[in-house]
């Protein structure tokens, strides 16, 4: 390298010096990329990347030795590499998108979710506790014939799972599964999309969602079948409900961004808060993947610990418990499993 300069005036021992550590920062991300730096490290291979693209533009205007032009050009084009490709590889690496992004992005943004929950939550309530007093308020508030139907749903006297037999039977579980994932699937996206309508389309969707469970539970427990009822649905119930409140929470999370810019022009708020929200989605269409499998093959199962209610009910926790330490610590969980392999 004998003859470059940084064109800064420095001497060739400082440029070597600096174009020494950036080689053993480049080096260190060998495995991990970006990410194997720490805060302090980042900026100084920034700062590097700088200087030495600097110091390559000047080499070649200087017609330097062709040797150390092409040691700075691999130099930089690494450093490039690392900065401006590693976004692309992020996206293609599957396990870092289901372990690192998705949980991420659910911690950011769980208060949309939240929102969602309480705003499905309170009619919901309103509901059952109407639909408990006269079961005709479920047809009022949701629609007509929806108290004889779940009479009609009640006075089949088998077992929790056997609700779903008959379903089962005809079309086939891996049918069953099917056709549930496109129904819940359908609920998710329209609470998704319509936040484009400043979320006004996702309010009325968990409203909707909330007067349908409310008016169902509340007409089971004016027959006293309460404990029945949940313990059809809970199998699967659960991570179906918890998926729709994150689906919702994406489509507030687009709305507020219409409502409520900040400083930045609303149409770059929508679409950097549609980029968290398909993020989101993504997790929500692997949860209804999940709680399709169950609903289609678990729960109408009728032997066994499923013939009774509280274990449906646990079963149904599980689930929604595992979603749960997906979304809230999978990066991190991944990550103990990684290093924890590498120690082995």
């Amino acid at each position: 390298m004998h003859g470059i300069t940084d064109g800064t005036g420095a001497t060739t021992d400082s440029a070597r010096e600096r174009w020494t550590r950036l080689a053993e920062l480049i080096a260190a991300t060998d495995r991990r990329g970006l990410r194997a730096l720490n805060a302090v490290e980042l900026d100084e291979f920034g700062r590097l990347y700088r200087r030495a693209a600097a110091d390559l533009a000047s080499a070649r205007s200087r017609a330097t030795d062709p040797r150390a032009v092409a040691y700075l050009n691999g130099l930089v084009g690494r450093a490039h590499g690392l900065i401006y490709g590693g976004r692309t590889r992020k996206r293609l690496n599957l396990r870092e998108f289901f372990f690192a992004a998705i949980p991420r992005t659910f911690r950011a943004s769980w208060r949309y979710s939240a929102v969602a929950f309480l705003v499905c939550a309170l009619p919901a309530l309103v509901a059952f506790l109407l639909a408990t007093g006269n079961p005709a308020w479920g047809d009022a508030l949701f629609r007509p014939g929806l108290a004889e139907v779940v009479e009609d749903f009640l006075a089949q006297e088998v077992p929790p799972g056997g609700y779903f037999q008959d379903l089962q039977g005809a079309i086939g579980a891996d049918n069953m599964s099917g056709f549930i994932l496109v129904n819940n699937v359908t609920v998710a996206l329209r609470a998704f999309a319509l936040g484009i309508t400043a979320g006004i389309g996702t309010l009325h969707t968990l409203i909707q969602t909330g007067l349908m469970l409310g008016g169902f539970l509340g007409v089971g427990a004016h027959h006293d079948r309460l404990a029945d009822i949940i313990g059809v649905i809970a199998p699967h119930g659960f991570l179906e409900l918890f998926a729709i409140f994150v689906a919702g929470g994406a489509g507030l999370m687009m709305g507020w961004a219409l409502i409520a810019p900040g400083d930045r022009p609303r149409v770059r708020a929508l679409s950097e808060a549609a980029r968290q929200a398909v993020t989101l989605m993504v997790g929500v269409a692997v949860m209804l993947g999940v709680a399709a499998i169950v609903e289609g093959v678990l729960s109408p199962q009728t032997a066994g610990l499923m013939q009774r209610n509280a274990p449906r009910l646990l079963l149904g926790f599980t689930v929604w418990l595992l979603a749960m330490l997906w979304l809230l610590a999978g990066d991190r969980l991944a990550g103990s499993a990684v290093r924890a392999g590498r120690d082995a």
